[in-house]
């Protein structure tokens, strides 16, 4: 998978989201999907995924936060 005309945009406070921009293309440079024109919420994204894979991520995801954590550079 490869990524072209990629972006991660903050929304402007107080929202708390952020918008992915780009172009999805597969190994052998074939277009197999996109972030749309207005890109895509992360958290409208988020929300929509099953239990199952939102417990992945997260358990991957506390990983990071525990040697932030940990190392004192946590906020």
């Amino acid at each position: 998978m490869n990524l072209q005309n990629f972006s991660v945009v903050k929304e402007p406070a107080p929202s708390t989201d952020w918008l992915v921009f780009g172009d999805i293309y597969d190994d052998a440079g074939n277009l197999t999907g996109t972030f749309g024109p207005d890109g895509t919420s992360v958290n409208i994204w988020w929300v929509s995924q099953d239990e199952q894979f939102q417990f992945g991520i997260v358990s991957q995801f506390a990983v990071i936060m525990a040697q932030q954590i940990a190392s004192g550079d946590a906020e």
